[in-house]
Order: structure tokens, then C-alpha cells, then sequence
């Protein structure tokens, strides 16, 4: 395929070349010979006015043309390579002059016929000598002589129209426009292969990247250059290719805490169960609640993939009624209050009615992952502020969704955390992602994927960025149709 391409590209470059420069040629000859053509033509017409002219200035009152006239005409029409007959008024033939070569060369035999001609005129009556057959008329004039018409004159030329000088530069400018065209169509194989090669070899890289990637190489990465096209694709394809690595570096490093998470319950149930059968340790409360709590960890482990599953088929089963925003997050705040106690961190809400158009339990889980989220990174001591208002602008002024009546909902949930490492916030609503603070730490790093997922559906958006308490702050912009 690859090499394919190339090919094809440089036959179609080579194609477009030599059909441009034969079209070329043959207008560039065409034209040249035309106006080559009319240059003869003038050339010929001026020949054909100098023997008129020497009619005119040799021709002697009463006779006419005596012998030393004509063969000073014969020297004008040899000069020009012309036959010359001439009729008196009333179309009788008076003589004719032969100036065109009969033997080879430009003027081969003309001296001879020119003697011949003089002497046969001062030795004889001028006779009418036949005319060539092959010639054809270039000049049909009048001769006239002081306001008399006194002769009327034709000059002929046949196939021998040019001299060997001009048919020798009509060959020549015909070989150079062949040797011309030879050089072009080599300059064009050149140049369209070369054209080609520059073409087709970022593709053939990026074609060999492609491979490399599918076949599960992801470290692979291709160089473009220049700003054109194909080197737009080459950095989409390494964006492409980085998205993949850390997919799958996330997808490994998930596995890894799901596997540890899953062994840890699962051991810590199996060894009390065994001690139970054995008859080791009587059956307690506390044996009854600790494994109750391997069992919840086991669940939210299968909520997590559940919550993948969901990621996976993007079905979400949203299901859209008008919902009080803030009603949604203060039940949502009123679950979470227990955890936020038993933790020492404060929980203070600020909901104002905003009306939008939505699925109760998927917005209620939106607030449950930003709350759950918020308690995991605010150490004891710290709080957190769940506020609900309408909005006209998200966070640095960025346009927020406007619902039908032209308004829009914001959910805000801040925290004094750490807050967000400015290395991980691109990355926070990625799936499997988790950032190095929290490595090791519960979850599958789903949580918030999901979120980002669930706002979208609604048409809203969802950010991350920093709260003025010095944690992370998570603003959610949905459409809404005014306050309850």
C-alpha cells in the first residue's frame, strides 16, 4: 500500500507533467510555425516588390525591356529565388525570367539560367518561356510607368518558397523544442519523484506508527514537520497515542488496586470464616460486623465496575423531568452529614432553588461523587461548602448552558484540601485515572469520570480548578428553566 502510494502519486505528478508539456509543445510549434510562416510570407512579398520595382526602373520608352533590362531583372529574381512573367496590357506574354534554382542548393544553376536568359533576349525576339507548373503566384501588380500602365507583372515561387537558411532555423527550432521537451519531461520524473518521497514518506511513517500501536507497541510516535495537513494528522496521532498510553497505564494501575482491594476483603472473610468452622473463636457481634464491612468494601468494588460498565456502553439511562437542584444537593448533603461528623470536617451549604430539567437519581449521584470526593481529600479539621445558585458565566467567565428560559444552574463544591496538583487537573475526569496523592488509596477512579459523563447527558458541564480555601473546586453549569 504504502509503496502503492507513492507510485501512484508520482505516475499521477509525471502524468499531469508530460501532458502539460506536450500541449505546450505542440502550441509552442504551432505557433512558431505560424508566425515562422508569416515571416516567410513578408519576407516573400518584399522579393516579389523589388522585382516590380526593377521593372518599373529598367523599362525604356517606346521598346520596353531591351536585353541589358532583362538581365539585370534575372539578377534581381535569381537574388530572390523567384520566377517572374511578364504580360503586356493586353495579357499577351512577354517574356518570362527564371530566378529559382533548378539544381540542388539554395542557388544552385541561377548564374547559368541568368546567362542564358540575357542571351537569349539580346540575340533573339523575346519568347514566351513556359512557366513551371509547380509554381504558384505570390505577386499579381501592375507595372506602372510614369501614370501608364505599361506591363502587368506575376512572380512565382513553388516548393522552394524558402531558402536552405530558413528551412535550416525551422529544423533547428524544431529540434530544440524536442530537446526542450525531452529535458522538461526528465526535469518533471525528477521533481515528481522527489515530490512523492516528501509526500508519502510522513504517511509511511505514520502508517508504520499505526501498526506499531495496534499491534499494542504505544511508545511509538511519529516526527511531523511543517504545519500542513498531513503534519496536523502526525500530531493528532501522537496525541492519539499518548491518550492510549496513559489509558493504559491507568487501566494497569486499576487492576492492580482493584486486585489488591478484592484479595484484601476476600482474605479478611476467608480466615474468620475458617476460624468459625474450626470452632476456634465462638461467633461474635464483632465477627458479624467485621465481615459485614469486607462485604460493603466488596460492594463498592462492584458498584466501580458497574460504573465502568456504564462508562463502556455510554448508556445512562437519563430519564429528564424538571428537578430542584438545590433540593437534590441538600438530600444529597443531608446523606453525606454522618461521614462528614464521624471525620471532624464541616459541611456548610448555601442552595438556592434552580429548576432544571433532568433525572433525579442521576443528579443525586452527581452530588454524591462531588461530596464523597471532597470528604476523601479534606483532612479532620477542614470543610467543606456545597452551594446551588443560577449563573450567567462559568469559571474565568466561560459562557455557561443556558436552558429554554434562557438561565443556568450551578452546582459548586468546595474543599481545603490539598486541592489538585496544576499536573493532574487535565486529567482528573479521565477514566481509571488517580493522581500520585492518591495512590494506594480506595477506588477505582471512576467516580468522577461518571460525573463528567452524567453532567454531559444533562447538557451541562463540569469543571475542576482551585477554591479560594486553597483546595480543589468543582463547579457543575447545567441548563435550568428558572427557580422553583
Amino acid at each position: 500500500m504504502k509503496r502503492g502510494l507513492r507510485r501512484r502519486l508520482a505516475l499521477a505528478c509525471v502524468a499531469v507533467a508530460v501532458l502539460a508539456i506536450l500541449v505546450a509543445g505542440i502550441l509552442v510549434a504551432v505557433t512558431s510555425a505560424r508566425h515562422f510562416d508569416s515571416y516567410l510570407e513578408r519576407v516573400q512579398a518584399e522579393r516579389s516588390a523589388d522585382v516590380v520595382a526593377a521593372l518599373r526602373s529598367t523599362w525604356r520608352d517606346p521598346d520596353g525591356w531591351d536585353a541589358t533590362a532583362i538581365y539585370a531583372l534575372s539578377q534581381v529574381a535569381t537574388s530572390n529565388d523567384v520566377d517572374v512573367a511578364v504580360y503586356d496590357p493586353d495579357a499577351r506574354l512577354l517574356f518570362t525570367v527564371q530566378g529559382r534554382s533548378p539544381g540542388p542548393g539554395p542557388h544552385g544553376g541561377q548564374g547559368a539560367a541568368a546567362d542564358q536568359t540575357a542571351t537569349e533576349v539580346a540575340t533573339e525576339t523575346p519568347q514566351a518561356t513556359p512557366v513551371d507548373p509547380s509554381s504558384f503566384t505570390i505577386l499579381r501588380e501592375p507595372v506602372v510607368v510614369d501614370g501608364r500602365n505599361v506591363a502587368t507583372a506575376e512572380v512565382y515561387a513553388g516548393e522552394g518558397v524558402r531558402t536552405a537558411a530558413e528551412e535550416a532555423y525551422r529544423d533547428s527550432l524544431a529540434r530544440d523544442l524536442i530537446v526542450a521537451a525531452v529535458v522538461a519531461a526528465i526535469v518533471a520524473v525528477l521533481v515528481s519523484l522527489l515530490v512523492s518521497r516528501r509526500i508519502t514518506g510522513p504517511l509511511e511513517e505514520l502508517s508504520d506508527a499505526a501498526a506499531d500501536v495496534a499491534a499494542g507497541r504505544l511508545d511509538v510516535r511519529v516526527s511531523p514537520r511543517g504545519d500542513d495537513e498531513v503534519a496536523v494528522l502526525g500530531g493528532a496521532f501522537n496525541s492519539m497515542a499518548d491518550r492510549l498510553a496513559r489509558d493504559e497505564q491507568w487501566r494497569r494501575e486499576m487492576t492492580s488496586d482493584l486486585t489488591h482491594e478484592l484479595r484484601a476483603p476476600l482474605e479478611a472473610i476467608r480466615s474468620r470464616v475458617e476460624a468459625l468452622q474450626d470452632g476456634a473463636e465462638p461467633a461474635t457481634p464483632e465477627d458479624l460486623r467485621s465481615v459485614g464491612e469486607e462485604v460493603e468494601r466488596l460492594s463498592r468494588l462492584l458498584g466501580a465496575l458497574h460504573q465502568l460498565n456504564e462508562l463502556e456502553d455510554e448508556d445512562l439511562g437519563v430519564e429528564y423531568e424538571e428537578v430542584d437542584l438545590a433540593a437534590v444537593t441538600a438530600a444529597a448533603a443531608e446523606q453525606h452529614r454522618p461521614a462528614f461528623d464521624a471525620k471532624g470536617v464541616a459541611l456548610a451549604t448555601d442552595l438556592r432553588a434552580a429548576v432544571v430539567p433532568g433525572d433525579r437519581d442521576r443528579l443525586l449521584q452527581v452530588a454524591d461523587v462531588l461530596l464523597d470526593n471532597a470528604l476523601t481529600f479534606t483532612p479532620e479539621g477542614g470543610r467543606v461548602t456545597v452551594s446551588v445558585a443560577a449563573a450567567d458565566t462559568g469559571p474565568g467567565g466561560a459562557e455557561a448552558p443556558q436552558g429554554p428560559a434562557g438561565r443556568a444552574a450551578c452546582l459548586t463544591v468546595r474543599d481545603s484540601g490539598p486541592g489538585i496538583d496544576p499536573v493532574d487537573l487535565p486529567f482528573v475526569f479521565d477514566r481509571f485515572y488517580r493522581a500520585q496523592a492518591r495512590r494506594g488509596a480506595s477506588g477505582a477512579g471512576l467516580g468522577l469520570p461518571l460525573c463528567r459523563a452524567l453532567v454531559e447527558a444533562h447538557g451541562g458541564t463540569i469543571s475542576a480548578g482551585e477554591a479560594s480555601e486553597g483546595g480543589a473546586a468543582f463547579t457543575v453549569l447545567l441548563p435550568a428553566v428558572g427557580p422553583e
